[in-house]
């Protein structure tokens, strides 16, 4: 399975690094929780970020994903 996404640098400072923390739901229960870093985010720019998650497959849980929560662990 595949998460991709967009992330947008609106702090005011320049990044090498942010991390970013993404947990998948079925119902209320996680069945992902990982981290994606996208290196390089300057001031006042967007990147797209594409994290490839291993132990789950489309076909058998990705239409029973019914919430996620994507949001800013660190950045560097």
């Amino acid at each position: 399975m595949v998460v991709r996404g967009d992330v947008e640098n609106r702090s005011g400072k320049n990044y090498n690094a942010v991390a970013i923390r993404i947990i998948l739901f079925i119902k209320n229960i996680p069945v992902c929780n990982t981290v994606c870093v996208i290196n390089g985010l300057p001031n006042g720019r967007s990147k797209t970020f594409e994290k490839y998650i291993e132990d789950l497959e489309y076909d058998k849980v990705g239409k029973e994903i019914t919430c996620y929560e994507v949001y800013t662990e660190s950045a560097y």
